[in-house]
């Protein structure tokens, strides 16, 4: 009923990602039509025109040019590589070649959505795994340690000094000189999601252990953003962006709640945990007399900055609609469940 009520109501986005993605069999002749008037759109024409005219070592940044945003953003339009549109507006694939052979920040950033928007680039789940195996050798022991005695750096730049100094240890490899950061970023929890049901039993207990750490009490000591990053000789880094688990008091703002828990829904170890389903139980406080959901304005907002913060939940709807938040409301309220066993 609900889900008539959405393509009943709701404008090209919700329409077509309802059929898309919540009904079993969908209406081929009615999907298609969705997928033109979603098409047609002028949003989603600027952003089209973002992917065709994006710098490819532009990764990391809050404007929607960078590709951990625009990438994100047409996902969120139910738009990515298996769609003719977006294949036409990306070209050639190869000059995406930088980003493959560079073992930078930038890489760490750009495989999650290259993956997410279903990029046939080989070498993107095997990296992803890398990260994994990286990753779990170090929370498989639980520790919450991770910050060093300022003492152990005089030389930390004043703009710098308010912040903590992670251990040189869990994010610099003193063999290679470069950086290999052993906490998980949400950019990592990004690539998680999409590998979780393709790779080994044994891979996916090694996210699930991830995730437990991240949901454990002791990681909520963690600073946002973690702190900084020290590189001999005399080098120091700003690391971000942490992973905080959503609907906690230590996460720093609210409207990262709704898009954190629809991340974390991906995984069973979270999905079944106590914290998410007190999540739920919150969030059953705006459902309506209708069975449609009413969520705060903040859990949906749209301005420019990191995608990966929950600042670019917007759904083309018409924001001068007075339907327009119960609408996606409802819409990302029934993602979610979606996820759930």
């Amino acid at each position: 009923m609900l889900i008539e009520w959405l393509l009943s109501n709701a404008d090209a986005v919700v329409r077509y990602r309802t059929q898309l993605e919540l009904m079993k069999t969908p209406d081929k002749t009615r999907l298609q039509e969705s997928l033109t008037a979603l098409l047609a759109l002028s949003q989603t024409q600027k952003r089209l025109a973002l992917l065709k005219n994006m710098d490819y070592n532009r990764t990391h940044g809050s404007d929607s040019s960078h590709l951990e945003n625009i990438l994100p953003m047409l996902d969120d339009f139910g738009l990515d590589y298996s769609v003719d549109a977006f294949n036409r507006a990306v070209g050639d694939i190869a000059k995406i070649s930088k980003i493959i052979t560079d073992e930078s920040y930038d890489k760490l950033v750009a495989y999650p959505f290259l993956l997410r928007s279903k990029f046939p680039i080989d070498g993107l789940i095997d990296y992803a795994m890398q990260r994994v195996n990286t990753i779990h050798d170090f929370t498989q022991h639980m520790d919450f340690d991770i910050y060093d005695a300022p003492q152990n750096h005089p030389g930390v730049p004043k703009a710098f000094r308010d912040r903590p100094i992670i251990k040189p240890s869990i994010a610099y490899d003193t063999i290679s000189c470069g950086m290999n950061i052993k906490l998980p970023l949400i950019y990592d929890i990004v690539m998680f999601a999409e590998i979780y049901d393709r790779v080994s039993d044994e891979m996916q207990n090694k996210i699930d252990n991830i995730i437990d750490y991240i949901i454990a009490p002791g990681y909520d000591i963690v600073v946002p953003m973690y702190g900084i990053i020290p590189a001999p000789p005399r080098k120091y880094y700003t690391m971000g962006w942490d992973c905080k688990k959503p609907f906690n008091d230590t996460l720093d703002y609210a409207n990262q709640n709704l898009h954190r828990l629809l991340l974390y829904a991906r995984f069973p170890t979270a999905s079944k945990s106590a914290w998410f389903a007190n999540a739920l139980d919150y969030l059953a406080q705006y459902k309506t007399q209708n069975g449609t959901y009413l969520f705060p304005k903040e859990y949906l907002i749209e301005k420019d900055c990191n995608w990966v913060l929950g600042t670019r939940m917007s759904l083309a709807e018409n924001r001068r609609r007075k339907q327009y938040l119960e609408i996606e409301s409802t819409f990302y309220m029934f993602k979610l469940l979606s996820y759930l066993p």
